[in-house]
């Protein structure tokens, strides 16, 4: 093999002949040309009667092997005429043409071997310059160790790049503590004569190369390598940007956590403000009530009673429902008990009195009789039918106080659940608008938060059952949900 030249300021690889050390063309043809005439010369002695030109073949196929065809054909030609002028005086062929037949023959032979070894050796070295260009073209490092020598045989140009230094003219113990010192004997000689099998597999790790502060990620494992026993091949491949990408990554993934984190906790704080905001409205407006009543000449005890039971109903139904939601955002499930739909609609309607009247809204009540119980949270539910009453009733704000008209009715639904549905006959909702509206933070109302419905849902969802709503013909709109009767053993 020919030296690997190098571009500066790399220096240049010297390339190992894996096959072994070899003698010059003009040195094999000389020896060649010595054992034609030691073959011819005890042919000569022998009196030709072992026919050793058989034995010419090793000349002709060491001269073919060291100095390629040509010279392959020079020593058949002084084979051929060796055997040719010896043998002719001798020959014990009646014919003469027998001689040179035999003759013809052997030359044949010859001539068809040495244009077979000649091939096999082009077709061997073509394929140890393939080899060596798939080594030399890697944007990885390479290099072969041969552990009994203590020596690097092999070194490819990437490698040179990388230490800018001829890696032939280091150390064994200098590269492996730079490359391999963090992996120790992983990726190092073997202790025992079982791991040097050629069998043994590949083992990888990633180091750090302390000069420069790059990451490498190191591959080794034995391979067989002209006639030494124990010879290890090891891949370097620079990895930085990966680890540099890697910590990005996780920087990334880190940083959205943090904001998940942040957005969870802004929709649970927006979530108890839209959700207690009604109960606080109600409190403000009883206590309006009780100092109105206070103001009066005449103050009449029941009414002002009766005002302050409602407010501290309310202040409770606030405690319960932050109580509720934080654990219903928690866990995600409510807690179910045995309850009356219907039951639940009127103390929806009676949490919600207060807004009904101040709007001057017509209840209609259609509640079917003999309705199954329900396995439900009846403080969700009831939560559900209020957002969806107030939802109602903020709709028909812009209607004349004759048209404001709220329908609630209960029902069996056709695949056997409990349906509820809430009508108004307010403004409807925009055209175009689907599931869209159940999305969190979307809103049709120009002071709302756009979680109300969101939350009905995921509540609704939560006790098996589904909400939807349907455009009327007229104005308004209706809400459906419904929820799953209770199952009898």
């Amino acid at each position: 093999m020919t030296d690997l030249v190098e571009s500066e300021p790399v220096p240049p690889v010297k390339r190992w002949d894996w096959q072994g050390a070899s003698l010059s063309a003009t040195q094999g043809f000389v020896t060649a040309l010595l054992l034609v005439a030691c073959v011819a010369a005890l042919d000569y002695v022998t009196g030709y009667e072992l026919r050793l030109a058989v034995l010419y073949l090793l000349p002709i196929a060491f001269s073919t092997w060291t100095g390629g065809r040509r010279a392959g054909m020079l020593i058949v030609a002084a084979a051929s005429l060796c055997w040719l002028v010896t043998f002719r005086s001798t020959h014990a062929y009646s014919r003469e043409i027998f001689f040179y037949w035999e003759g013809l023959v052997m030359f044949a032979v010859y001539i068809t071997f040495v244009w077979l070894l000649a091939r096999l050796h082009v077709a061997l070295r073509r394929a140890d310059e393939r080899f060596l260009r798939v080594l030399e073209e890697l944007h990885a490092g390479v290099y072969v160790i041969d552990h009994d020598r203590a020596r690097i045989v092999y070194a490819n140009r990437r490698l040179a790049s990388m230490m800018n230094k001829n890696p032939l003219s280091m150390g064994v113990a200098d590269l492996e503590a730079r490359f391999c010192g963090a992996m120790g004997a992983a990726i190092g000689e073997p202790s025992s004569r079982s791991t040097r099998s050629r069998e043994a597999p590949f083992v990888s790790g990633e180091v750090r190369d302390l000069a420069t502060g790059r990451w490498y990620l190191v591959q080794a494992g034995p391979v067989p390598w002209n006639r030494s026993g124990h010879v290890s091949l090891k891949v370097i491949t620079d990895i930085t940007e990966q680890k540099h990408a890697q910590s990005l990554k996780q920087q990334h993934r880190e940083m959205l956590h943090q904001t998940a984190r942040l957005s969870a906790l802004t929709e649970i704080a927006s979530t108890l403000a839209h959700e207690i905001n009604q109960p606080l409205m109600a409190i403000a407006s009883y206590n309006d009530a009780c100092l109105r009543l206070l103001r009066r000449p005449e103050i009449d005890r029941s009414d002002v009673i009766a005002a302050l039971e409602k407010c501290r109903g309310q202040a409770i139904r606030a405690g319960e429902i932050i109580s509720r939601m934080r654990e219903f955002i928690r866990s995600r499930h409510p807690r179910p008990i045995h309850c009356d739909i219907n039951a639940i609609v009127r103390e929806s309607l009676d949490l919600a009195d207060t807004q009904i009247e101040d709007r001057c809204v017509t209840v209609r009540l259609r509640l079917a009789d003999a309705l199954p119980l329900t396995q439900a949270d009846p403080t969700l539910l009831v939560q559900v039918v209020v957002n969806l009453v107030q939802n109602a009733i903020d709709s028909m704000q812009s209607s004349a106080p004759t048209q404001r008209a709220l329908t609630i009715s209960t029902a069996m639904h056709t695949d056997d659940s409990i349906i509820v549905s809430v009508s108004d006959r307010g403004q409807g909702l925009p055209d175009g608008i689907g599931d869209e509206l159940y999305r969190p933070f979307f809103t049709t109302k120009p002071q709302g938060l756009g979680l109300g419905l969101s939350i009905c849902r995921s509540v609704i969802e939560a006790h098996g059952g589904r909400l939807w709503h349907d455009a009327d013909q007229g104005p308004g709109c209706t809400f459906h949900f419904t929820v799953p009767p209770l199952a009898h053993p």
